[in-house]
């Protein structure tokens, strides 16, 4: 069977899950990179058309309602729409491609002759249960299960989420397949001057429970005894879909803490406005309980900035280059560390550390993209 030379690239995420957008998106480009003469689609059903309308070429896939999706037949839009487009391989399908292409398990059927591979981004939901209603829980684990019987092979992003995919689905051990992910490298041809203060740290996360804001205000009121302040910003949507009420602990703990001169909350801004940010932090803080492969990690690592990371598995097999980690329950140890970046650490740009850091990101990303297509050639052994 000959190598597809027409891949769909499925779109994931949105400003709903901007980690999935990315990661689409960087892999769409890494296989550009690796082997410009392969043809890539993206693929997106009518929910998340918005936030996929400046992607091309677009494979637009109409959602029925969920009642239709259970009659015989259903996933035929999909099918039809592969098959007009010459589309000979799929990815990532996931645990849940309800949402964004009407699709249910079990999925094979409804994808035609088309190959395709399951993508699994982490297993959040088993290590923070607390963040997961219980019926969140089941649903993630029934589908998992169901994506992990059916695959023939499972894509995980790190060594981390590869251990526990064979710990979690021993007998479907042998169908995984690790494929970290890498950032774009950026144009820096021109300084988007971004309006912010002359020295600050950055934090590029919504704002989730997990993503541990919380931890970045504890160390700032530590600081503050030692006549220490600092000044972060901070990118990214106040709302946490599992904890509406969550927003409101983020205000009233800046708020209660008298943070509000220390800390400025951005919001969902351009990607521009956001690597022009990146490109002047003294450091860009990551403090989260839990992450897959992280792709503001890879963004600072693109941009040669360094990172304050919570001392996590994955974070440390990403290893950006100068690195420092921190317990992600001890503000304390994060206050070291700013402290000391904030005192000696010199602000952004860094012109030779960032001409350096994109020569390795086009390296890195072509090299994704011929370990992705590996992927594809494997599915074609079976």
């Amino acid at each position: 069977m000959s190598a597809p030379r027409h891949i769909g690239v499925v779109a994931v995420g949105g400003t709903g899950w901007m980690g999935g957008a990315n990661y689409v998106r960087h892999l769409a480009a890494a296989v550009r990179a690796a082997s410009p003469e392969v043809r890539i689609s993206f693929i997106c059903g009518s929910a998340l058309r918005e936030d996929w309308q400046d992607v091309a070429p677009l494979i637009s896939v109409p959602t029925r309602p969920s009642l239709l999706q259970r009659l015989p037949g259903r996933g035929a839009p999909l099918r039809r729409a592969l098959e007009r487009h010459g589309v000979e391989f799929v990815y990532p399908l996931t645990y849940d491609n309800d949402y964004n292409l009407g699709l249910r398990f079990p999925i094979g059927a409804q994808l035609g002759a088309t190959r395709w591979a399951g993508w699994l981004p982490d297993f959040q939901h088993r290590y923070l249960p607390e963040l997961f209603s219980p019926e969140e829980r089941r649903r993630r684990d029934v589908l998992m299960s169901a994506l992990a019987a059916e695959a023939r092979t499972i894509v995980l992003s790190s060594d981390s989420a590869s251990q526990d995919f064979r710990a979690f689905f021993p007998e479907h051990a042998s169908k995984a397949t690790v494929l970290t992910f890498a950032t774009t490298p950026f144009d820096l041809r021109a300084d988007d001057a971004a309006h912010s203060p002359p020295r600050f740290f950055l934090v590029c996360n919504q704002f989730w429970k997990h993503k541990n804001h919380l931890a970045i205000f504890d160390a700032l009121r530590l600081l503050r005894g030692r006549n220490v302040r600092p000044i972060v910003l901070c990118t990214g949507q106040l709302d946490d879909y599992r904890d509406r009420a969550f927003a409101e602990t983020i205000r009233t703990a800046l708020h209660d803490g008298d943070l509000g001169e220390q800390v400025k909350l951005l919001g969902l801004i351009p990607r521009a406005e956001q690597v022009a940010l990146m490109r002047q932090a003294i450091a860009i803080i990551q403090p989260s309980l839990f992450e897959g492969w992280s792709t503001v990690v890879e963004d600072a690592r693109a941009l040669g900035r360094p990172c304050l990371l919570s001392d996590l598995a994955v974070h440390r097999e990403q290893g950006p280059p100068g690195a420092r980690f921190f317990p992600p329950r001890e503000p304390e140890a994060l206050a070291e560390l700013m402290a000391e970046a904030w005192e000696h650490w010199p602000a952004g740009p860094d012109r030779e550390r960032e001409a350096s850091a994109t020569e390795a990101a086009k390296a890195r990303l072509a090299q994704v993209g011929r370990r992705f297509l590996e992927v594809v050639e494997m599915r074609n052994d079976l």
